[in-house]
């Protein structure tokens, strides 16, 4: 028996005989439901729902094998009668995702190894620095390399790396501790596809050394923040975020070392919600729908 898996993805105004509709497309097409996952913000009347399926792909008996084309064309009706936006994602099909970094490695490494182990649903094409430094941990594993010139100025930077995701048919673009700051042209190009790592519990202590300044105020906890990078420096939409519980008596170095530990989790697990489908946006915020 030869399954594929797909996600699909809805989002409109709540109503009733959602649920029942969708599912039953579902099942009048072939698929048969692994996971369901929904919620409806009573705050917004927004209906959010991922559901994950199995389907035949190919058949020697007398069963329905699942047409993407024909579940599209019959979902659209529904989508249509409920006001509805939806995506349906083939789990065959993988994102290509590129990773900007500058010189720190402990994201880029996180990320290389999760990925390595099976952990992110993706495709790693390319990592884009603006120093030479990591160019070694890329070789190490197998992905080109590519260092841009900052000093050309911004919008000539930001047009090589452009050039580099157009030849590399990238889809999002991870930030592992990337030290530059994106114009917002940029991040307008690329809404909702870029995925930041701030070493910080948004919105505190933004810009640089975070720890020093958290360290200055005595906080009692260092968090990181996965979020979609937009215009507004550390402002962009929240996918995941972590804490941990630090003493008055750790150093500044103590904070950065704990801070970092933080930061690799705080990313990894904003990647795995991007790409399992996790994520919905809805009027500048996010809602994470998962099981």
């Amino acid at each position: 028996m030869n399954l594929s898996t797909y996600t699909l993805t809805a989002t409109c105004p709540d109503q009733s005989g959602l649920i029942s509709n969708i599912t039953g497309c579902i099942a009048r097409n072939g698929g048969n439901i692994i996971n369901l996952a929904q919620h409806t913000s009573v705050d917004l009347g927004v209906f959010f729902c991922r559901i994950q399926f199995s389907a035949l792909a190919v058949s020697d008996q007398n069963e329905k094998i699942f047409s993407p084309a024909a579940f599209t064309a019959d979902f659209a009706e529904i989508a249509k009668k409920y006001s509805m936006e939806w995506k349906l994602y083939d789990k065959s099909v993988k994102q290509r995702m590129a990773v900007l970094v500058s010189k720190t490695s402990h994201c880029l490494y996180e990320v290389l190894l999760k990925h390595g182990d099976g952990q992110l649903d993706c495709e790693i094409s390319v990592i884009i620095s603006n120093h030479p430094d990591l160019c070694a941990v890329a070789t190490e594993f197998h992905i080109p390399f590519f260092q841009i010139d900052t000093l050309k100025g911004k919008e000539a930077c930001e047009a090589d790396i452009q050039a580099l995701l157009d030849q590399y048919k990238i889809d999002v673009v991870c930030l592992a501790r990337y030290m530059q700051i994106l114009t917002p042209e940029f991040t307008r190009r690329w809404e909702n596809k870029v995925i930041n790592i701030h070493h910080g519990f948004l919105p505190a202590f933004k810009g640089a050394k975070p720890y020093e300044q958290a360290w200055k105020k005595g906080v009692k906890l260092i968090g990181a923040t996965a979020h979609f990078a937009n215009e507004d420096l550390d402002q962009g939409p929240i996918i995941f975020q972590d804490v941990v519980r630090v003493k008055d008596t750790n150093s500044i170095h103590e904070f950065v070392e704990i801070g970092k530990d933080v930061e690799r989790k705080v990313l990894v697990e904003g990647l795995k919600r991007y790409f399992n489908h996790s994520v919905f946006i809805n009027q500048g915020r996010t809602f994470v729908i998962e099981q």
